[in-house]
């Protein structure tokens, strides 16, 4: 492997949930973001920051519950039964930032992500990113979490208060009751050690099919047109080759030769998912990302199919799983990882 060259300066392409909050659109690193629930029953205790609409039980911690338009100073508005919450995995604490829409997931350049103009905010916001002439504002999410640990002693009066913003009719609080308790019943059997991450899948396209695989397995995501691709010989057809991202070497496994031995059509939207292991290092082609969804391990046994539409040697790499009518093959990454034959010696 020694005599092999190619460049290092590939750019890694970081996958980013953009929302809207207000008018303006944000955006949060998707690897920091356990998964995104509709707006729950929350608990407001009488002394606590303007910034926080409420209290909530998650995985066995009391977190808070941040509306950002309060630190912004943006114009708030009621939240009603369609407002969203990001469960966010920090650096030292989990909390949840309220949404009122999720527009998008795409993979975004950091480097071309734009100083922002000074403000007094400034510290809590990472750049710019501009896209068709449309800006979203980039939140830095360890400085955001530095400054509410200054800020949780400090209280205000209720008129300033995010919790004044929560539904108070009798049906959205039943509603929103109903979602607590379905939360509660998702969470209390599992210790929080084993769900951080574990539950959310990134979802991709590779042909007529749609894959998924846990985003805690994302080592990162890259272009297919900006990598150089070595070719490696006597190696099986579904290995495309190696390329160098930082010093590493990956093995690229085009994942449509792999399970239908037929190659995929490399376009503009191709790209490279690396997957994070301590042992090997390879990746994946797909023909386009997709989205980020919530699966848990019992609906993702309920709704398992009996396997039909894969072929008896992939069986134990993919479940069949449907969810609302729509069928996605889910990649056992174990599984995977344990086929001697994807990697190049």
């Amino acid at each position: 492997m020694n005599e092999l060259t190619a460049p290092d300066n590939i750019q890694e392409n970081d996958v980013y949930i953009f929302v809207k909050i207000g008018e303006v659109s944000y955006a949060f690193p998707a690897l920091c973001i356990l998964e995104i629930i509709k707006l729950v029953e929350l608990e407001y205790p009488e002394k606590m920051p303007a910034h926080i609409a409420g209290v909530l039980e998650y995985q066995g911690k009391i977190i808070h519950i941040i509306d950002l338009r309060t630190i912004l100073s943006i114009e708030t508005k009621d939240y009603d039964i369609n407002t969203h919450i990001l469960m966010i995995k920090g650096k030292d604490s989990i909390y949840g930032i309220i949404a009122d829409k999720v527009t998008d997931i795409k993979r975004i350049d950091t480097n071309i992500i734009a100083t922002p103009p000074h403000t007094v905010l400034s510290y809590i916001t990472k750049g710019i990113y501009i896209d068709d002439a449309k800006s979203t504002t980039v939140i830095d999410l360890d400085s955001l979490e530095s400054w509410m640990k200054i800020s949780a002693k400090s209280e205000t009066n209720y008129s300033e208060k995010a919790s004044r913003l929560l539904p108070r009719d009798i049906s959205s609080k039943e509603i929103l009751h109903q979602r607590r308790m379905q939360l509660v019943e998702k969470n209390k059997k599992i210790p929080y050690k084993e769900l951080a991450n574990k539950d959310v899948y990134i979802s991709f396209l590779i042909g007529n099919n749609t894959y998924c695989l846990e985003i805690a397995y994302v080592g990162g995501f890259y272009k297919y047109s900006e990598t150089k691709m070595i070719k490696v010989p006597c190696t099986p057809e579904f290995v495309k080759g190696l390329i160098s991202i930082k010093g590493d070497y990956l093995t690229i496994i085009d994942l449509k030769k792999y399970f239908d031995n037929e190659s995929s059509s490399i376009t503009e939207k191709s790209s490279i998912i690396a997957i994070q292991s301590k042992d090997f290092h390879i990746g994946f082609i797909v023909d386009e990302i997709s989205d980020t969804m919530n699966i848990q391990s019992d609906e993702l046994l309920k709704n398992k199919t009996k396997g039909k539409n894969l072929k008896q040697d992939t069986k134990n790499e993919v479940t069949e799983y449907v969810r609302n009518d729509k069928l996605y093959l889910v990649l056992n990454i174990a599984e995977i990882l344990n086929n001697e034959k994807i990697y190049v010696g």
